[in-house]
């Protein structure tokens, strides 16, 4: 079953580079789409840091997670 997001929703990224560390929390701020229809997301943290990810890339945040 493929995930839903939806925005305000907080997510980490999945599986960091290698040699990142990135365990922030970061909150879906929109929706995207790029050539091939494919959905992306932009999120963004508390610091202001904006990425744009595909959804492989993001799973939800614990549910006592606070941004």
């Amino acid at each position: 079953m493929k995930e839903a997001f939806h925005i305000g929703q907080l997510v980490r990224i999945a599986k960091p580079s290698s040699g990142s560390s990135d365990h922030r929390i970061y909150c879906i701020v929109c929706f995207m789409s790029d050539e091939d229809e494919a959905r992306l997301y932009r999120i963004k943290n508390t610091v202001g840091i904006e990425r744009i990810v595909r959804s492989h890339e993001i799973e939800p945040a614990a549910l006592t997670a606070v941004p």
